[in-house]
């Protein structure tokens, strides 16, 4: 005698949560002072603690630094709500070409990506941040 059952009875179907964000920027100090930083790269990781940046300096320009940022909660400043951002490392400096990565896990909002150039000159840069559960 056959026996019938359901296929997949009894299993789970679980769907792996995460967020990606890839970005290149071209950034120029301009008439403001030296060093120059931008924060870029701002991605929402609320529930996705595991988190993965990686950038490339594109340009052959020594003296540019990478610095890995989070918030965990916000702040007003001129009737708009931004982040409070801090970092997780000092900064870290880039070699041309090279890659940075920087991995942690950390329970928070947002990440991005502060960078810094330190001279008026035009700088690419390459910048993506991961997150998953």
């Amino acid at each position: 005698m056959p026996l019938n059952r359901t296929p997949l009875t009894g299993g789970q179907t679980i769907a792996a949560a995460n967020v990606t964000l890839r970005r290149t920027y071209t950034i120029t100090a301009g008439a403001n002072p030296l060093p120059y930083s931008e924060v870029v790269n701002e991605i929402a990781v609320l529930g996705l603690p595991r988190l993965m940046y990686w950038v490339r300096l594109t340009t052959n320009q020594v003296g540019c630094q990478a610095v890995p940022l989070y918030a965990v909660d916000n702040t007003t400043v001129a009737n708009v709500i931004q982040p409070v951002w801090l970092p997780f490392t000092n900064g870290n400096n880039l070699v041309p070409g090279n890659v940075f990565v920087f991995t942690i896990q950390a329970a928070v909002a947002n990440a991005a990506v502060e960078l810094i150039v330190p001279v008026n000159t035009a700088v690419n840069f390459e910048v993506v941040i991961t997150a998953g559960a």
